[in-house]
Order: structure tokens, then sequence, then C-alpha cells
């Protein structure tokens, strides 16, 4: 899951790279994933959590992709615009989803790889 998370991380920084010039870098920093909480003043585009019992807090695992942590707080700005005229340029939701049904895929394959194998082994 962590790899598939950073791979969709990478993708978003990219898009960023080609849509925005950087001059100081806060944006890419601020594009990342947690186990936990976000960062303060972040904004998270959603949530991975597997299994049958979504809803049941233990019976899950959760990765938040997020983006806006630290220096790069204006991150939202451009992604959802303001009311005062910068226009929204969108990068964070639709690189996640394009990857979304590659990522998910990736970790269902993993699972079922490892309980193969612990099967096998006994």
């Amino acid at each position: 899951m962590e790899e598939g998370a950073e791979e969709i991380c990478e993708h978003i920084r990219n898009l960023v790279r080609s849509t925005f010039t950087q001059h100081s870098g806060d944006m890419l920093r601020s594009i990342g994933w947690t186990w936990g909480e976000l960062p303060p003043g972040t904004f998270m585009i959603d949530e991975i959590r597997s299994g049958r019992n979504r809803g049941d807090q233990y019976a899950t695992l959760r990765i938040k992709i997020y983006a806006g942590a630290g220096d790069g707080f204006y991150f939202r700005f451009h992604e959802f615009g303001t009311k005062d005229g910068l226009p929204a340029r969108p990068t964070f939701y639709p690189a996640w989803k394009a990857k979304r049904s590659g990522f998910r895929k990736k970790i269902r394959d993993r699972v079922r790889a490892a309980i193969r194998g612990v099967w096998r082994n006994g």
C-alpha cells in the first residue's frame, strides 16, 4: 500500500511540475500520504480503506493522501480557486482519479499473494 501511495503522490508532483512554475518547491514538498492523522493545514483528497467492514474502525487499513502541508498551504488556492479571481487549476483530484483503480488493484493483488504465500507455508 505504501508503494502505491508514493506512486500516486509522485504522479501528482509531476502534474504540479508541468502545470505550475516552481519557485521554492513548497507545493511539491506539501504532497504526501500518511497512515494516521493529517498534518495541520492540509486537505485530504481521499482515504483508501480495505476490507469488507469499511465502516468498522479496526477492520480496515487506511492511507490518507494529502496536500498543503507547511509552507505549501497555498496549494488549496490553486486547486480550488478563490472568490477574488484566481481560477481553479486542479491537479490533485484528477491525478488521484487517474490512478485510483490501478492502486486498488495493486493492493488486492498483493494481499491475495500474501495470503496464498502464508496458506502454502502452513
